[in-house]
C-alpha cells in the first residue's frame, strides 16, 4: 500500500464496499458468506441476515447450468467468471456477471470478494439487438424486393434470396459465387454500372436507377434500383448497398402503352380522314392535317376554340348539337351532312362521332369526317343517268312517269290545276337511220329535243321516252287553244328541214293529244291514251291527233280480237272461200285465188281487212299463213281427184311480207305439196312488189328455192308499188297481177288503159302471164279481150264462194265444157 493510500481514513475501504453500486459479498476460502453490501440485497432480493454464515454456493446458484442448478457450483475458475445469469431465494433470476479477487485475510485465514455487476440493461439490449437483427435477417430474407451489398469495385458483398430468383439463380450462394463482375457480367449495356456509380458518387444515392440485365440463363430483364453509399468512421466508402425491383412487366406495358401511343398519334397525323378531338366545352383540343387540308384552317388557329364557330353551317347549328347531345349519352353517330370550309363552301362530309370516356364517364368527343364530294356528285351523275336520256339530256321514261304522277295528285288537290299531254313520234326516223345510219339518227334526235325544248315553257317537262319517242307535260294550262298552240309550234319547228351528215332532212312528227286529264287514275293510262292518239295520227296520216274515248274501245276490241284470233287458229274456226280466175279469151276456169275467211262464233264472218292486218301485227300471220296454203292445196287436190278434168286446176294463195321473210316457208310449202300429192305446179303463190323490196338477196334465194320445187309465183297488185324491171328479169316469176285500181278504178277510160296496155305489153316482152283483177262488167272484159290480157277476176264472174259452192261452179263449168260467159 502506498503512502498516499495509508493516509486514507480506516473505514473508506469499508464505506466503498458498502457504497458500491454493484452487488458485492465476502467469503472466506471455503465459501461461506462474511458479508453483503446493500447492491447484493437489491439485486437478489435477499436479506443480508439470510446471507451471512451460509456458503455463498448455497445462496445463489448459475441459472443456466443444468448441472449445478440443484447442486454445489466451483466458486473458482473461467467457468465461474462466464456465469451470466443467475437464481436466488424464491427463484429470481438476476443478469450479473461475476468477478473475484482476495480481499486480505480475516483472523489469518484467506478471504475474496465476489463482485456481480448488473448486466440486466445490457443483457436486455443485447436481446433487443439480437431480435432487431432477428428482424432485420427476416426482412432480408423474405423481403419482396431483391437487397444487396456490394463493393465499388463490382463484387457482391450480400443479397438476398429474393435478389438471387430475380436474376434467375436458386440460392444466394451461386449467386454470389456467379458475379465476378457485376459491370461486365451483369448489365446489356456495361456503362450503366458506371453510370450508377458515378451517380453514387455525385450524391450518395440512386434512385429508380433503370437497366436491362441479364439473368443467369442469359434472358434479358429490366430492373430498377435503388441504392445508396454506406461509409466508415473515416468517411471512405466501405461499400453501396440497395434494393432491386424486377419491372419488366411495367416496361413491356409502357413499351406497349408507348406502341400504342405511337400507333395513335401516327393515325391521328397521317390518317387521310379528318380528325378532331373537342373537349366537354365544345373547344378543339386538336385536329390533325387531313383536317387542315380538308376545312382550310390550321391547327393553331383553332385550338381552343369552338369548332361550330368555324366549320359548322348556320343553317345546321341545331342538327349539330343534337348530334353532341346523342354521343355525350353514349350514342356512337354515323351521318352524312354537310360542313363549312374557310372560305365558305359547303363540303359534303361522312361523319363518325364518338365519344372519349375516362372512369366511365363522358371527358370529350371524338369527329372523323370524309370527304365524300366525289361520291356525290358520281351518285348525282349516276342519278341524272338513271333519269335522264344519255344522247339528249332529256328525262327519261322514268322520270316522265314521276312528274305526270306529281301532276295527277296536283289536279286532285287543285280545282283550277289543268295539264295536258302530248306524245310525239318522228315519220321518218327508221328510214334516216337505215339509209344514213345511226350517226345520223342520233343527231336528228338531238335536234328534235332542242326543238321541242324551245316550243315550250320552262315548267313544261319534255321527255325521250325511247327510239324516236317523246313526250311533253304541258302544265298550268287555261284552255284548249294554248295546247294546240303548242301542238302548232312543234309541228312548225319539226317540219323545218336540219343537215345530217351533208343531207337536207326534214323530221317530220305525228303528235298524239290528251286534253282530259282530271279523271286519269295513273300515268301509264295517260301514256297510254296519247300513245294511242299519236298512232291513230300516224295512221291517218294527220299531223297531231286528240284522243277520245272511242280509240280506247278501239284498241280494246282489236286486243279481243287477237285473243279470239288466237283461239280461232286452235279452234278451226278458219275457212277459205275460193274466187274463180278465168280465161278471158274463152271464160273457162283456170283456177281460184283461196281467200281467207274467219266465221267467228259470236261476229259471224269477220272480214280479212279486220284480221289481216292484226295477225301481220302480231306475228299470228305466220300459223294463218300456214293454214291457208295447207288447206287450199288440200282442197284443190280433193277437186281434182273428184273431177278428173279439173287436174290442171290451180290455186293462187297470198303470202305476205312477214310471212315470205320468215325462214321455213319453202319446207312448208314442200312438206304440204309432199302430203297432198298436188302438183307443185298447180300452186301458185302471191307476193307484192313490198316483198321484193325488203331484203332482195333473201327474196331471190327463197324465190328460187319456190320455183326448184315447181311452184309458180306471182306479182299481186303490180303497178301500185315500186315497180322495177330488174326485178323482173331476174326473179323466177310466172305471173303478173294487174291491181283492181286500174281495171274498175275511177279513171279506167284514161291514163289506167294505157297502164293496163302497157302492163300487157311488158309482161308479153318478159313472157309471163297477165291477170286482171276487179272485173265487174263486161265493157271492162272486152277492153281486157282487146288488150291481150290472159286471165282474169272480179265480181263479173263470182264473188269468193265456200268450196261447196266453189265446187258447184266446177261441175258446172266441165258439166258443159264451158266456163261462164
Amino acid at each position: 500500500m502506498t503512502d498516499s493510500s495509508a493516509a486514507l481514513p480506516e473505514d473508506v475501504y469499508r464505506r466503498i464496499f458498502e457504497s458500491s453500486p454493484n452487488a458485492a459479498l465476502v467469503r472466506d476460502a471455503s465459501g461461506v458468506v462474511l458479508a453483503v453490501n446493500a447492491s447484493f440485497e437489491a439485486l437478489f432480493g435477499l436479506d443480508a441476515a439470510e446471507v451471512v454464515g451460509r456458503d455463498l454456493r448455497q445462496v445463489v446458484r448459475p441459472a443456466d447450468d443444468g448441472e449445478t442448478a440443484g447442486g454445489d457450483w466451483s466458486l473458482g475458475g473461467a467457468a465461474f467468471s462466464r456465469r451470466t445469469r443467475w437464481t436466488a431465494g424464491d427463484g429470481v433470476t438476476v443478469d450479473a456477471c461475476p468477478c473475484q479477487f482476495p480481499a486480505g485475510q480475516v483472523d489469518g485465514k484467506p478471504v475474496s470478494c465476489v463482485i456481480f455487476r448488473d448486466i440486466s440493461g445490457r443483457r436486455r439490449a443485447e436481446e433487443q439487438l439480437d431480435a432487431a437483427e432477428r428482424k432485420y435477417r427476416a426482412i432480408f430474407e423474405n423481403a419482396v424486393e431483391g437487397i444487396f451489398q456490394t463493393t465499388p469495385g463490382g463484387r457482391y458483398l450480400e443479397v438476398n434470396r429474393t435478389l438471387a430468383r430475380i436474376y434467375g439463380f436458386d440460392s444466394v450462394d451461386e449467386m454470389t459465387e456467379h458475379f465476378r463482375d457485376i459491370k461486365n457480367q451483369l448489365y446489356v449495356e456495361p456503362k450503366r454500372r458506371d453510370d450508377f456509380v458515378r451517380e453514387l458518387s455525385a450524391h450518395d444515392q440512386v434512385r429508380n436507377f433503370e437497366s436491362a440485365i441479364h439473368k443467369k440463363d442469359g434472358s434479358v430483364i429490366w430492373i430498377s434500383e435503388n441504392a445508396r453509399v454506406v461509409r466508415d468512421a473515416d468517411g471512405a466508402v466501405a461499400y453501396y448497398e440497395g434494393t432491386v425491383v424486377d419491372i419488366t412487366d411495367r416496361k413491356r406495358a409502357e413499351e406497349q402503352l408507348a406502341a400504342q401511343r405511337a400507333y395513335f398519334d401516327q393515325l391521328f397525323a397521317n390518317s387521310p380522314q379528318a380528325i378532331a378531338l373537342i373537349d366537354m366545352r365544345r373547344n378543339i383540343v386538336d385536329v390533325n392535317h387531313a383536317f387542315e387540308d380538308l376545312f382550310g384552317f390550321k391547327a393553331a388557329e383553332i385550338k381552343g376554340y369552338g369548332m361550330r364557330a368555324y366549320i359548322v353551317p348556320k343553317h345546321l347549328l341545331g342538327e349539330c348539337e343534337s348530334t353532341r347531345g346523342a354521343i355525350l349519352s353514349g350514342k356512337p353517330m354515323v351521318r352524312e351532312t354537310f360542313r363549312q370550309h374557310r372560305d365558305g363552301r359547303l363540303i359534303p362530309v361522312s361523319m363518325i362521332g364518338f365519344p372519349i370516356e375516362f372512369g366511365g364517364q363522358p371527358q370529350g368527343i371524338v369527329y372523323i369526317y370524309q370527304d365524300i364530294s366525289e361520291r356525290k356528285a358520281f351518285e348525282e351523275q349516276i342519278t341524272h343517268q338513271a333519269f335522264h336520256d344519255a344522247l339528249t339530256g332529256l328525262p327519261n321514261r322514268s322520270l316522265f312517269a314521276d312528274r305526270l304522277d306529281r301532276a295527277l295528285t296536283r289536279a286532285r288537290r287543285r280545282g283550277d290545276y289543268q295539264y295536258a299531254v302530248l306524245m310525239i313520234d318522228l315519220n321518218k326516223f327508221k328510214g334516216i337511220n337505215d339509209t344514213l345510219g345511226h350517226q345520223a339518227g342520233d343527231q336528228l334526235l338531238v335536234e328534235v329535243s332542242r326543238r321541242l325544248m324551245a316550243c315550250v315553257r320552262s315548267m313544261d317537262t319534255v321527255a325521250r321516252l325511247g327510239g324516236d319517242e317523246f313526250a311533253v307535260i304541258l302544265e298550268e294550262l287555261k284552255s284548249k287553244k294554248e295546247v294546240m298552240a303548242v301542238v302548232d309550234r312543234i309541228g312548225a319547228a319539226l317540219g323545218k328541214p336540219c343537215m345530217l351528215c351533208g343531207t337536207t332532212v326534214t323530221p317530220g312528227a305525228s303528235v298524239g293529244i290528251v286534253l282530259r286529264t282530271r279523271d286519269y287514275q295513273s300515268p301509264e293510262d295517260i301514256l297510254r291514251d296519247a300513245d294511242i292518239a299519236m298512232y291513230r295520227a300516224k295512221e291517218s296520216g294527220r299531223p297531231s291527233m286528240i284522243f277520245d274515248r272511242r280509240m280506247h274501245q278501239e284498241i280494246l276490241d282489236a286486243i279481243n280480237l287477237e285473243a279470239d284470233l288466237r283461239a280461232a287458229l286452235d279452234r278451226g274456226e278458219l275457212l277459205l272461200h275460193y274466187q274463180p280466175i278465168v280465161d278471158v279469151q274463152t271464160g273457162r276456169i283456170e283456177g281460184f285465188e283461196a281467200l281467207v275467211r274467219w266465221d267467228h262464233p259470236d261476229r259471224g264472218l269477220v272480214p280479212p281487212v279486220q284480221f289481216i292486218p292484226l295477225a301481220e301485227e302480231t306475228g299470228l300471220i305466220q300459223p294463218l299463213g300456214r293454214f291457208v296454203i295447207a288447206e287450199a292445196c288440200r282442197q284443190l287436190r280433193a277437186w281434182q281427184l273428184e273431177l278428173p278434168e279439173a287436174e290442171q286446176l290451180s290455186v293462187s294463195v297470198n303470202v305476205s311480207c312477214h310471212q315470205f321473210v320468215k325462214e321455213g316457208l319453202v319446207d312448208h310449202v314442200a312438206g304440204v305439196l309432199e302430203t297432198t300429192g298436188l302438183d307443185p305446179a298447180c300452186l301458185k303463190l302471191e307476193i307484192t312488189e313490198s316483198v321484193l323490196m325488203h331484203d332482195a338477196q333473201h327474196t331471190a334465194g327463197e324465190l328460187s328455192r319456190l320455183k326448184a320445187l315447181g311452184v309458180k309465183i306471182a306479182i299481186d297488185d303490180f303497178g301500185t308499188g315500186y315497180s322495177s324491171l330488174s326485178y323482173l328479169r331476174q326473179l323466177p316469176i310466172d305471173h303478173l297481177k294487174i291491181d283492181r285500181s286500174f281495171i274498175s278504178g275511177d279513171d279506167v277510160n284514161g291514163e289506167s288503159q294505157e297502164i293496163v296496155k302497157s302492163i300487157i305489153a311488158l309482161a308479153r316482152s318478159l313472157g309471163l302471164t297477165v291477170i286482171a283483177e276487179g272485173v265487174e262488167h263486161q265493157d271492162q272484159l272486152d277492153k281486157l279481150r282487146n288488150a291481150d290480157c290472159d286471165k282474169a277476176q272480179g265480181f263479173m264472174f263470182s264473188r269468193p264462194v265456200d268450196k261447196d259452192a266453189a265446187l258447184a261452179l266446177l261441175h258446172a263449168a266441165f258439166g258443159c265444157g264451158c266456163g261462164p260467159a
